[in-house]
């Protein structure tokens, strides 16, 4: 089994399966500590991107999956800052050339993992296995938003609920009743907020948030990871739930379906060799390198 080590996380993977564990520290992001872990099939990863960085900023690596598969995709046109997920490792400079090597051998493991599967890929499993599992709360200055499996409770408490949202005190929505759970982040002095959808029902416009019996709302950054991952587990939770019993779970696109090329593992094994030997300086960068691409060339 490979192994990367970040900055808040470590990435295990096989030839099935990635395999994602956060820290508990104060620096790690508040989404991935409420998450502690989660796990991805190699065969729902559609591409990884990975970015070198510099000596200051350090590398950054990012899996994307195939559509229908990542319950925070959904989310990220909402609003203009970009939220937080859970497929996003990042590490220092020393270890990039490593990191590079793990990218490039995902990659390739995952266009093997799609041409040998033999079964239609199963989108909502895969979203579950991204989110956190029920029981689970997120807090907010104006409260909180609880689910137990079957139902979503926002409860007005906090300091910052406006009077009318105080007097209300709080709202329980069946999750049989929901249609979906917007998230948007707070965007310069604006508030963010997560707001319950009804399925088929038509609600007037409030004045304001503060008058919105459908909306948590976040200011500034206590809560907002915390009710993004609420957003992606209801939503998971949703499309599971719409699925028929004995429906045949979506098939990923043919085109993804791409086959790795004869003797892949024996090159990226090489190649791990020499990321080793340049680790411990018994080889240059430029020697690296050269030699890195010569294998790669053969794939």
């Amino acid at each position: 089994m490979e192994e990367l080590r970040g900055h808040h996380a470590i990435w295990r993977f096989d030839e099935e399966r990635v395999r994602i564990g956060f820290g508990t520290g104060r620096k790690v992001p508040h989404l991935c500590r409420a998450l502690g872990q989660c796990s991805v099939p190699l065969a729902a990863v559609r591409e990884v991107d990975f970015d070198p960085g510099d000596r200051k900023q350090g590398w950054r690596l990012r899996v994307r999956l195939v559509d229908g598969a990542d319950p925070y995709a959904g989310l990220e046109t909402v609003g203009t800052a970009a939220p937080a997920t859970p497929l996003v490792l990042t590490g220092p400079h020393d270890r990039e050339l490593v990191a590079e090597y793990c990218a490039d051998r995902l990659t390739e493991s995952a266009r093997y993992a799609r041409e040998v599967r033999g079964t239609p890929l199963d989108l909502s499993e895969v979203a579950m296995g991204l989110v956190v599992r029920p029981p689970f709360q997120a807090r907010t200055g104006e409260g909180s938003v609880s689910f137990d499996g079957e139902r979503v409770r926002l409860h007005w408490d906090g300091w910052m609920a406006s009077t009318a949202k105080g007097q209300e005190k709080s709202r329980e929505f069946p999750l049989s009743e929901i249609e979906s759970l917007q998230w948007s982040p707070q965007v310069d002095f604006g508030e963010g907020f997560l707001r319950v959808v009804l399925r088929g029902a038509t609600i007037p416009e409030a004045s304001g948030l503060e008058h919105d019996f459908f909306t948590l709302v976040s200011h500034g950054l206590k809560g907002s990871d915390e009710t993004l991952l609420m957003a992606a587990t209801v939503n998971s939770h949703i499309a599971l739930a719409k699925q028929e019993p004995g429906e045949e779970p979506v098939e990923e696109p043919a085109a993804l379906a791409a086959g790795a090329a004869d003797g892949s593992d024996e090159i990226f094994a090489k190649i791990r060799e020499l990321g080793n030997l340049h680790a411990e300086g018994l080889l240059t960068d430029e020697e690296f390198g050269t030699k890195k691409a010569e294998l790669l060339g053969r794939l």
